[in-house]
């Protein structure tokens, strides 16, 4: 076997285009009749001459994630070991991230817990694999904290300090919108209502409401750090692609009842709406929709580069919330659910600023602190 897929990779190096397809067909082949054992030595040989830089064409690292990918997606324990024992050796150079994904919406967790996490691995690109599949399995099962070396994992991340550690092994209340349906399509995501065209939900401004907070002095508060937080759920929007953000925070001198915030909002001096333009419309939102928003924000891709999945997509939305309820930076998830049930949230249309590109990457949110004197407001948006 070793010398075939030898000649095989060395063939694919030189190869035209048109022949990768040919490669691409038979590796699914052959996964889909349990050659699992080729299919990880194939693997493996094409991460080493990636490694190695002779994939001067792309082609190894191409096919390498088309044979991840088929070995994540092939239920059953001996796929998943081939798998495991690929991501063991050094400079496999394919997202953790992604296989986590698509590990834990076809594997079971029994499987899943026998294979990769009994005994844990040792390996940095392994362990990192382990960790978002241990976060990913939280998304799609309840029965995570059954399984003891799936507890003893998550105590390692814990004592570790590693950043998935903070999340919860099963979903809270808030998140209970959050379970990946059985048997859902691989493109299934959490709907939100869209943005753009607005919807007719707007909240309207009366005399009243605008007479109740004309004496109302506004100050913004942010800091850097707070803005990087609050933009959490996006980052990689900006990171990857042409994402704008702004994250604003202001204090108010008098508490502010929530349903007066739309009148509020012709005072503050907001980035994407400016003064000599029309203010944004405020439409009415929910705890739970707040973090369907953040979260689909999280996983979705910007129009270049990709999207941060299931584990690091919850931490970042719950990183965003904290922000933007004002909650201390090391507060547990919990507490900061609890803060986030307290918040009044609301929703900001974006067709009316052209500050937003209002193509298919766009996000405003605004929430009304506990104590009715702080409010933040965060708003990004992207375009190809």
């Amino acid at each position: 076997m070793g010398k075939d897929i030898t000649r095989t990779v060395d063939a694919l190096c030189e190869a035209e285009d048109s022949d990768v397809s040919v490669l691409r067909a038979e590796v699914e082949s052959r996964v889909s009749t349990g050659e699992f054992d080729w299919a990880g030595s194939l693997a493996a040989e094409l991460a080493a001459r990636t490694a190695a830089g002779e994939d001067r064409r792309g082609h190894c690292a191409a096919v390498l994630h088309w044979t991840l990918n088929a070995l994540a997606a092939r239920p059953g324990p001996e796929s998943l070991r081939a798998l495991v024992r690929v991501l063991d050796s050094p400079h496999q150079g394919v997202s953790p991230r992604y296989l986590a994904a698509v590990v834990a919406r076809g594997h079971r967790v029994e499987d899943i817990a026998d294979v990769v996490f009994d005994p844990a691995p040792e390996a940095a690109d392994a362990r990192e694999f382990a960790a978002c599949l241990l976060h990913e399995t939280v998304l799609v099962s309840d029965a995570v904290n059954g399984y003891p070396a799936l507890r003893a994992f998550a105590d390692a991340l814990l004592a570790e300090g590693h950043p998935l550690a903070v999340l919860p092994l099963s979903l809270l209340p808030a998140e209970g919108g959050l379970r990946r349906p059985a048997g859902a399509a691989d493109d299934w995501t959490w709907t939100v209502p869209a943005v753009w065209p607005e919807p007719a939900d707007a909240l309207e401004i009366t005399p009243a409401m605008r007479q109740r907070t004309a004496d109302l002095d506004p100050t913004e508060t942010g800091v850097p750090a707070t803005v990087e937080a609050m933009g959490a759920a996006v980052a990689h929007w900006l990171a990857q692609s042409n994402g704008k953000l702004a994250a604003q925070e202001f204090w108010l001198p008098d508490p502010l009842a929530p349903e007066d915030v739309p009148a509020l909002f012709e005072l503050l001096p907001l980035t994407p709406w400016p003064a000599d333009e029309a203010p944004a419309r405020l439409h009415p939102s929910s705890p739970d929709l707040a973090l369907r928003t953040l979260l689909t924000a999280a996983l979705r891709a910007p129009a270049y580069g990709h999207g941060c999945y299931g584990a690091y997509g919850r931490l970042a939305a719950w990183r965003s919330l904290g922000a933007l309820t004002g909650s201390p930076s090391d507060a547990p998830v919990a507490e900061v659910a609890d803060r986030v049930r307290r918040t009044s949230w609301f929703r900001l249309g974006t067709a009316s600023a052209p500050w937003f590109h209002n193509v298919a990457w766009d996000l405003a949110v605004a929430a009304l602190r506990p104590g009715g004197q702080e409010l933040a407001v965060l708003a990004a948006t992207d375009t190809d």
